[in-house]
């Protein structure tokens, strides 16, 4: 399990992208095939736990919001490091965290990837200049296929709509624009929102707290870890 104390983590695997900004962890099963890049300057913290006691842990990637009590238990983890004895406090400790770990809240930080060949096109130009705006007909002439087309492939191959991807990599690519330090405003019209306002709202609603909210709770996470 990778720890962001600041910066920005993404973890990359066949299905898609984990974006893992401060006050997250991101949980990576032992038999999966990953990379992790970081966006900007990092640090963070790593927790391995040994496979016979992963029945109860999460079988898949995700990413999860560290509670005060997780995040406690990992920086106390991390001072006794492997050195203790199976039934001293350390050890039960120990066990309070692996216990802890599928009782947190999963938040919505992953973007799933398609396997067509149009469709990864699509993705691709996506990721590097994601914007509101840009409509199917816009990535239709990108890909070479028609709008209907890649409606259908964004149904069958992410399981949602093309509108609903969107929507998510611009909340992704928000995220760590807003940790980078640009202004709401200029996150907004980068994204191509037609205010500041429309894109709080649309930040406001997945999120559940506005930018300046997320923001102010980021720097008080940084702070404490």
């Amino acid at each position: 399990m990778l720890c962001i104390i600041s910066g920005n983590m993404r973890v990359i695997t066949d299905e898609g992208s984990w974006i893992t900004p401060p006050g997250q962890a991101c949980w990576v099963p032992s038999e999966a095939n990953h990379l992790v890049t970081f966006t900007q300057s990092s640090e963070f913290r790593t927790i391995s736990i040994r496979s016979d006691l992963l029945t109860d842990l999460p079988k898949k990637c995700c990413v999860i919001k560290l509670s005060p009590l997780l995040r406690e238990l990992i920086l106390t983890a991390i001072k006794i490091g492997w050195d203790y004895r199976l039934e001293s406090y350390e050890a039960r400790l120990m066990q309070l965290l692996i216990e802890k770990i599928p009782l947190e809240k999963e938040t919505p930080f992953f973007i799933p990837e398609g396997r067509d060949s149009r469709l990864k096109k699509v993705t691709s130009a996506m990721h590097e200049n994601v914007r509101i705006d840009y409509t199917l007909k816009h990535w239709g002439n990108v890909a070479g296929a028609s709008p209907r087309t890649l409606a259908r492939l964004f149904e069958l191959e992410m399981g949602m709509s093309f509108s609903t991807w969107r929507q998510q990599l611009c909340l992704l690519h928000a995220i760590e624009m807003l940790l980078k330090g640009q202004s709401i405003t200029n996150t907004a019209f980068t994204l191509g929102y037609s205010s500041a306002g429309n894109f709080t709202s649309m930040f406001t609603q997945a999120m559940s707290k506005s930018p300046t909210a997320y923001l102010k709770e980021w720097n008080i996470n940084k702070e404490i870890l």
